[in-house]
């Protein structure tokens, strides 16, 4: 059975709220009590995960670092289920492709949690070894991100089809600007890295593509983190109008 150790309040936090039961020892700064810290620890044994008061040391081995911040929760990774085994909700979804780097795909988690999106897709590989810093870059957000996986892209577009969900893809070709779209009541936001772009097949099935118009006269693409933050909180911003007029 794969273990991985979470650092931090803000990691350890979320994956006790929900994933209980893959956590199985909460390793805590003796000498540390805040607020927090009696908060998870409260919350660690309501779920009968054992509470492990200890040493710094202890907790620096375990990590192999000092940026725990006297927090250490040793854990299973979370298991991403395929596309076709998850209820696809309502709303807003979003498909990454492209991104290698457990820190942008942390930042992208949190912007996307942060905007409403409901479940995040990606591609099939393993991201066990590097949970840790994906959890920690998120702020907890993936764990608290509905997740699911695709092997290829068209397994992707063909659940999107089967249940009548357009297809929007961050893609300046036959384009239109972002501010100002009218968004569908669900839809599937599709997102590319900044050097290969989303896959043929993705695009091919596109109901419309949008673009962020540029403020200067910069021709390069935009980061995915960035451009994921742009995209979600365009769609965020309005809601946020259509709900408090």
């Amino acid at each position: 059975m794969n273990t991985m150790y979470l650092e931090g309040t803000l990691s350890c936090k979320a994956m006790i709220e929900t994933h209980p039961a893959s956590a199985r020892i909460l390793y805590v700064d003796e000498k540390k009590r805040t607020r927090d810290f009696s908060w998870i620890i409260r919350r660690a044994r309501e779920a009968g995960i054992a509470v492990v008061p200890c040493a710094r040391q202890k907790l620096d081995e375990l990590t192999d670092s000092r940026s725990h911040g006297g927090m250490v929760l040793e854990t299973e990774p979370l298991l991403i289920p395929d596309l076709d085994q998850t209820a696809v909700p309502a709303g807003f979804v979003c498909f990454v492709e492209g991104v290698e780097d457990p820190h942008n795909l942390g930042s992208v988690c949190r912007t996307l949690y942060a905007a409403g999106c409901g479940l995040l897709i990606l591609p099939r590989r393993s991201w066990d070894a590097v949970q840790p810093v994906i959890m920690r870059a998120s702020a907890g957000c993936f764990a608290r991100l509905p997740l699911a996986a695709v092997d290829r892209p068209e397994q992707l577009v063909q659940v999107l089809q089967q249940l009548n969900r357009p297809i929007l893809c961050a893609e300046r070709k036959d384009a239109r600007p972002l501010f100002g779209y009218d968004w569908p009541a669900s839809f599937c936001l599709c997102i590319g890295g900044a050097l290969r772009g989303l896959s043929r097949s993705v695009t091919d099935a596109a109901a419309q593509n949008l673009f962020i118009p540029y403020r200067s006269d910069m021709k390069a693409a935009l980061d995915t983190p960035s451009a994921a933050a742009v995209f979600a909180f365009a769609y965020a911003g309005e809601m946020y109008e259509t709900e408090n007029k």
